[in-house]
């Protein structure tokens, strides 16, 4: 816990230097271009350590790490060698990273690390680039762009999956980077980014939809070529179709079992998953409530100054933000804590504020100019920030909104989300701990079951079998989650791992009863393991096959590490 205070000090010190610093130089932003880069840098320095802060790899990233690796070792994209079965829905992320252990022969956790924090501080250039350009044609631009920016780069859902390791961060970005696209008038990029973010997470598809129906809107409005539609299409096709039937014909299921199996396991009805979806919708609500307050003004702006510049895209913006909590909702939310699923939409809804109340704002944008003609461009008001007669007041308020929405979404986040990252990044270790013991001790070719299956699966290494009772990298529990005599009579585990929080405190001699006929339960202390060292170390309790009891008692009490002292 003081690591964790004295991280949250010094994450905060510096989110109220950078405070300071954007409401000084506010007046300056539009007109001088250091003041924004040195603004800007800051904000890299400052969504860095924020990032930093956390520091946290999920269970859940490791299932990517071990198919990563096998690909890269050439096994194929596989959870165990010989059995492809599609255990995950990040295929463009994966690849990523085994391409980097293939080329550079690096682990493949610090690369997904370091790509990930990569990704966050691209969403925070990205976002002042796209607002920018939908500013483009106001003198206003520069200096809401930098606010935007420094709003995202505190935002707790996207900075505390930076180091995680999972795909989240990349899938903002390309998220961005498509409607970046689509504003620029790239649509053939627009296309491929999107087929990119359906590659990358599930909910890819929907923001594909919803970028496509915007161009058809947009077309139907004179506000794009009548070819636009179809040149995204193709543009998606392009890597989607071959993806599409390499998936099919190499697994063959129509859905990745990693779906199946979170589906199967959410809820017994589609009124359970809802409700569990809408409990993670309304608790993420609950702390952005300020990011959804500034959205509703936005949309209140829009509405009563409407044929504004530039506004099909911040409506762009808020479409999908909502299309994405729409998503969420439908698959009953997620699991993890800082609500990654929703990590998208508070970025979005900043790049909708941002947008939405410049335009509002400007005074040049009632006479509707044509977007990039310049009508403002160059004006001592605009570049100020002071606000004109009939028009939405842009001054240092702006600054001080958007140095409140970071203040509070940076001590928020710490306060609601690092306490359980710390909980994860313990557990993690010692799941990993206990995989890397299985690992060197255990032959080659020998099946465990293990929940969670991810850490510990990644560091016993690929001459482990390993069986995720939960389902998700094996195509029969996907579908019949929690089917223990099929794990008995079709896997046959030789060690079945009951540790779902990593070690245990003390040891309990207790079996699940669907294991206790052809398995024995065999607790082994781990000496100096964590917080139990003072105690004599911690539990890790194994449940063994009995014929092979006796032999793999003496072989994994071969590291000196762990003892056995059965029941």
């Amino acid at each position: 816990m003081g690591v964790a205070m004295i991280a949250t000090a010094v994450v905060v010190a510096l989110w109220v230097c950078l405070g300071v610093l954007l409401v000084v130089v506010w007046p300056r932003l539009g007109s001088h271009r250091g003041w924004r880069l040195a603004t800007l840098v800051v904000t890299m320095a400052a969504s860095l350590t924020h990032q930093l802060a956390y520091g946290t790899v999920p269970d859940e990233a490791h299932v990517g790490f071990r198919y990563a690796r096998n690909i890269a070792d050439g096994y194929g994209p596989v959870f165990n060698p010989g059995e492809p079965v599609e255990g995950y829905t990040d295929f463009a992320w994966i690849v990523l990273l085994a391409l980097a252990r293939a080329v550079t022969g690096a682990d493949v956790q610090p690369v997904a690390v370091t790509f990930g924090i990569a990704c966050v501080l691209g969403c925070v250039l990205v976002v002042y680039a796209l607002t920018g350009r939908i500013l483009s044609w106001s003198g206003r631009g520069p200096a809401f762009a930098v606010a935007a920016a420094v709003v995202t780069a505190a935002t707790g859902s996207l900075a505390a999956y930076g180091p995680s390791g999972l795909a989240t961060p990349l899938f903002v970005l390309l998220v961005l980077t498509l409607v970046y696209a689509l504003v620029t008038g790239h649509i053939v990029l627009a296309g491929l980014v999107a087929s990119l973010a359906v590659m990358t997470r599930l909910d890819g598809v929907v923001v594909a939809v919803v970028a496509g129906g915007w161009l058809v809107i947009a077309v139907l409005r004179g506000r794009m070529p009548r070819s636009s539609p179809a040149v995204y299409v193709a543009g998606a096709a392009v890597l989607l179709v071959p993806w599409a039937a390499w998936r099919v014909t190499y697994y063959g299921d129509a859905l990745p079992t990693e779906v199946v199996a979170r589906l199967a396991r959410a809820s017994d009805s589609l009124v359970g998953r809802l409700g569990a979806g809408w409990t993670y919708v309304t608790d993420f609500a609950l702390t952005y409530q300020a990011f959804l307050l500034v959205a509703a003004v936005t949309i209140g702006l829009l509405s009563y100054r409407r044929r504004l510049p530039g506004a099909t895209y911040v409506w762009l913006a808020l479409v999908l933000a909502l299309a994405e909590a729409g998503y969420v909702l439908a698959v009953g939310g997620g699991t993890l804590p800082a609500w990654g699923q929703l990590a998208a939409v508070p970025v979005l809804l900043t790049v909708a504020a941002a947008g939405g109340v410049a335009l509002a704002g400007d005074p040049a944008s009632r006479g509707d100019p044509a977007p990039g003609s310049g009508t403002a461009s160059g004006s001592d008001t605009a570049s100020s920030g002071g606000p004109a007669t009939g028009s939405v007041p842009t001054g240092r308020g702006v600054a001080v909104v958007a140095v409140v929405l970071a203040g509070l979404s940076v001590t928020l986040g710490m306060a609601r989300t690092l306490p359980a990252m710390e909980e994860l990044r313990t557990a993690e270790h010692e799941l990993g701990d206990i995989g890397e013991w299985l690992g060197a001790r255990l032959t080659a070719g020998t099946v465990v079951s293990a929940v969670p299956a991810g850490s510990l699966a990644d560091a016993a290494g690929s001459q482990l079998y390993v069986v995720d009772p939960s389902g998700t990298t094996d195509a029969h529990l996907a579908r019949h989650p929690e089917d223990h005599a099929y794990i008995v009579r079709d896997r046959m585990p030789a060690v079945v791992v009951d540790a779902v929080g990593g070690y245990l405190p003390d040891r309990t001699c207790r079996i699940h009863t669907e294991y206790a006929g052809p398995y024995e339960v065999v607790p082994f202390r781990r000496a100096g393991a964590g917080s139990g060292e003072a105690a004599g170390g911690r539990w890790v309790e194994l449940y063994l096959h009995r014929p092979q009891a006796d032999l793999l008692t003496e072989r994994l009490t071969a590291d000196p590490r762990f003892t056995a002292e059965p029941c």
